[in-house]
């Protein structure tokens, strides 16, 4: 906890807490309620600097409440909240070991998304209450459909829905994220709808090869881009695969590690942030602190300001590779955190 406020002290003193928020999300909110658009050109720089909002407007309107704050205040609030989320993500799945949420705070992952203040741990939160509340229908409904409609990221879970044969939360999670979707897109006017394909392409352009995804690492590689998203969705595919083959066997767990494996795997940018949404797979097999627990901590080796380089690329994947292998080896054990409400 000690480094975590170090952290967040030294980034509020810099002007730089909750990057996404101060720098992206915020002025996009302002520019809604200006009546101007909240999406950058396609040539537009901030787009390189990380700057550009690219989220579809339903995440506007959320922050909406806190753009009469200085953006300071507004920066440390959501940073608290970020900060809340994570804690709250183990408590939802189960964990009552303190070891683990102090592990959870050690890693790079974590305090990235808790210093970015991005989508990341709000995405990892909703994979808890997914998993947790997956015999029901209206919960998980509502998480993943506007997870899934705020970030495509988390796309690879209807698989797992599908597989684990819950087809009435799959259909209201697509109707729930495809109503907020338009509708937001309706209150600005449409502006940018039909541009938007466009500029997630131009990120990807940009972002992709200079990722810790496996697009990025291809490219370490000198395989050039088409080679990176071909074995992207080699693997991607052998993990959704793995993902039916357990739940055809009935192991929810590692039928879920797969999903969300897959999530990561199969997007072709990938920031360490990302990496977050492992917590919840390994809080299901992991309940209770073991040494695996510090593996992403040795993340600290790779993370530096801008894009990934060099050797640095490969770490997060191997790390992530490591961990996910580790909880599908497991045992299978009934344990409190395996267990449905």
């Amino acid at each position: 906890m000690t480094l975590i406020v170090g952290l967040v002290g030294l980034s509020a003193h810099e002007g730089l807490l909750a990057w996404d928020v101060r720098f992206a999300y915020l002025p996009a909110a302002e520019a809604v309620l200006d009546g101007v658009s909240p999406y950058p050109e396609l040539d537009d720089p901030i787009l390189e600097d990380q700057k550009g909002y690219v989220y579809p407007p339903q995440l506007l309107f959320a922050l909406l409440p806190l753009t009469p704050l200085p953006v300071g205040a507004a920066a440390a609030l959501v940073t608290m909240g970020m900060l809340a989320l994570l804690m709250a993500t183990l408590r939802v799945v189960g964990v009552r070991d303190l070891r683990c949420y102090a592990a959870a705070l050690l890693w790079v992952p974590a305090i990235s998304g808790v210093l970015l203040a991005n989508l990341s741990i709000p995405l990892a939160f909703v994979l808890a209450v997914a998993w947790k509340y997956r015999d029901d229908v209206w919960r998980p409904a509502i998480g993943l459909g506007l997870a899934v409609s705020a970030k495509f990221l988390l796309w690879p879970m209807f698989v797992w829905m599908l597989a684990t044969r819950r087809l009435r939360t799959i259909v209201l999670a697509v109707s729930i994220g495809l109503g907020v979707t338009l509708g937001s897109w309706a209150a600005i006017g449409f502006d940018g709808f039909g541009t938007y394909p466009d500029l997630l392409r131009r990120l990807s352009e940009i972002q992709s090869t200079k990722s810790y995804s496996i697009v990025g690492m291809a490219s370490t590689l000198g395989l050039d881009e088409t080679a990176g998203r071909v074995l992207t969705l080699l693997v991607g595919a052998g993990l959704l695969a793995l993902c039916v083959v357990y739940a055809r066997r009935d192991d929810e767990a590692r039928s879920f590690t797969c999903a969300v494996a897959a999530t990561l795997a199969l997007s072709p940018i990938v920031w360490l942030h990302y990496l977050v949404v492992l917590l919840v797979p390994l809080a299901i097999a992991r309940p209770r602190f073991s040494l695996i627990w510090l593996l992403p901590v040795l993340l600290w080796i790779s993370p530096r300001p801008g894009y990934a380089e060099g050797f640095e690329t490969f770490l997060p994947g191997v790390a992530a590779a490591i961990l996910i292998g580790v909880i599908l080896a497991r045992p299978r054990a009934a344990s409190v955190a395996e267990e449905p409400a």
